[in-house]
């Protein structure tokens, strides 16, 4: 594994020898298409503004393939490049946790190939794959990934994007058979069982966010009436975009908000309560987004309230 490792740090350097201050500034606004700050934004706005389950499946995906990519990050104890024992040099940006698998590259596949899927279009797909390769690339250019954490990433993108692909619509029908209430029980059970395993408390994360919003759209089916398709009723072209737009930056704000909020109140890290406040922090941001958020769309005129499911 050394030998490969050693000629993964050899293609570094070769790669960077070519750099220059603008392919570095250019590298790191393509990493950010895979980084968690994108994927947080995209998942509210499909939720928000385009179909909410489609958000609610989207976020599954990504946030699944996320825990299973930090799990394995620990497991495995891969190195980065940029490490002590390897070439500190080569490091352009920092970060922390271990190196294989990489979760720009898995993440970006994942993300980026669902979505691709909703346009119908043949050529959506190979965008996506551009995207993700394109993410890769800058991963090795900034010294931050081996290629064989690239190449892991993508191997596990693609068996996430195969399960969501063979198994989403099979899963699908099944929870709408069991109603409502099973899957917010099912979506609680996953959050848990997640949260069982957890070496990094950055691992509570997924799990919380996935508590959070399973609730939450469970409420929102059954007492708020919010529904992302129906965005924009009543309304045409500039208008029905500007109502969007308003309401994607309402949601974002109240998020932020109540994010920042949460954050003043955290206690120190090395407090024993901190991992269970860090994970009530994530699981109100879930539900934030769905069902506070829509609540708050209805109150404000931005979006157009359905009949909610009536109670089994």
């Amino acid at each position: 594994m050394e030998l490969i490792l050693l000629w993964g740090l050899d293609l570094i350097r070769l790669v960077q020898s070519h750099g220059n201050p603008a392919l570095t500034a250019v590298m790191k606004l393509i990493t950010n298409l895979g980084a968690a700050p994108v994927y947080l934004v995209i998942l509210p706005l499909v939720l928000w503004c385009v179909d909410e389950e489609k958000g609610l499946r989207l976020s599954l995906a990504v946030l699944i393939s996320l825990w299973i990519n930090m799990a394995l990050k620990h497991l495995l104890a891969q190195p980065r490049p940029f490490w002590e024992g390897w070439d500190p040099s080569v490091g352009i940006i920092p970060e922390n946790l271990n190196g294989l698998p990489s979760g720009h590259a898995q993440i970006s596949l994942v993300l980026w190939m669902i979505i691709a899927s909703w346009t119908g279009k043949k050529w959506a797909f190979p965008i996506a794959i551009v995207i993700s390769l394109l993410v890769g690339f800058s991963r090795l250019y900034l010294g931050v990934h081996f290629p064989t954490d690239l190449l892991g990433g993508w191997i596990l993108g693609a068996l996430t994007l195969t399960a969501y692909f063979l198994a989403g619509d099979r899963l699908k029908a099944a929870l709408i058979r069991g109603g409502r209430r099973f899957q917010m029980i099912l979506c609680s059970a996953l959050a848990f069982v997640l949260i069982l395993y957890r070496p990094r408390i950055e691992m509570l994360m997924p799990g919380a966010l996935i508590l959070g919003l399973g609730l939450g759209c469970g409420l929102n089916y059954s007492h708020v009436g919010f529904r992302a398709a129906g965005a924009g009723a009543g309304t045409r072209g500039p208008a029905r975009f500007l109502k969007l737009g308003l309401r994607f930056a309402a949601g974002m704000a109240s998020l932020i908000i109540l994010f920042a909020l949460l954050g003043r109140l955290a206690p120190e890290e090395h407090s024993p309560l901190y991992p269970l406040f860090f994970f009530a922090r994530f699981a109100l941001a879930g539900f934030c987004v769905c069902p506070a958020a829509p609540w708050l769309f209805l109150r404000l005129r931005l979006a157009e309230a359905t009949a909610p499911e009536p109670r089994p």
